[in-house]
């Protein structure tokens, strides 16, 4: 219990200063890149050995995606080579939140996380692109014209296995 009110004090810390940096310079994923690594870092602080090589394998898998497709926003880019921070950052998060949740599922634990996965990416997608004015510097169609994943083909068979794929890699790994 002390360590879940340590991290929602720090995240509350975390939280303000992300949206304060992104108002200043006028950019969301900006603090939307510093607030998931600074969650992701303070998640390894407490928990160290329990998620450690969850994040490597995430952080893995989100390499290897924007090492291969490089991502240009219409709004600012935070790059460190061809490869952008935001998608790098925002891949890692959000595989180790679906690993953590499946973690806490009852059987049968790998069709409802399928689920939650598809569920999520598309209301993090959605929001993202209609809400927050995230969007690529391109002119890809929309998933099943739903107005969501602006991006190649093979990027969209990525965004819809990789959660799937991340979760069997870590449970045949045996990563707890």
């Amino acid at each position: 219990m002390k360590k879940i009110v340590q991290l929602i004090y720090s995240w509350a810390i975390i939280i303000i200063i992300s949206l304060t940096i992104a108002f200043i310079i006028d950019d969301l994923k900006i603090g939307i890149i510093i607030l998931l690594l600074a969650i992701i870092l303070d998640i390894y602080r407490i928990y160290k050995e329990k998620i450690g090589q969850e994040l490597v394998i995430a952080f893995l898998f989100a390499l290897i995606i924007t090492s291969y497709y490089v991502y240009e926003y219409t709004s600012l880019n935070v790059m460190v080579g061809r490869i952008n921070l935001f998608p790098l950052i925002s891949w890692t998060a959000f595989l180790v939140i679906m690993r953590e949740i499946y973690e806490k599922l009852q059987k049968p634990k790998f069709a409802k996380i399928c689920a939650i996965y598809i569920a999520s990416l598309f209301a993090v997608e959605y929001v993202g692109y209609w809400l927050m004015n995230i969007q690529l510097n391109s002119n890809y169609p929309s998933l099943f014209y739903m107005g969501i994943m602006h991006a190649p083909i093979g990027m969209k068979l990525f965004y819809l296995l990789a959660g799937p794929v991340y979760i069997l890699i870590t449970d045949y790994l045996k990563v707890k």
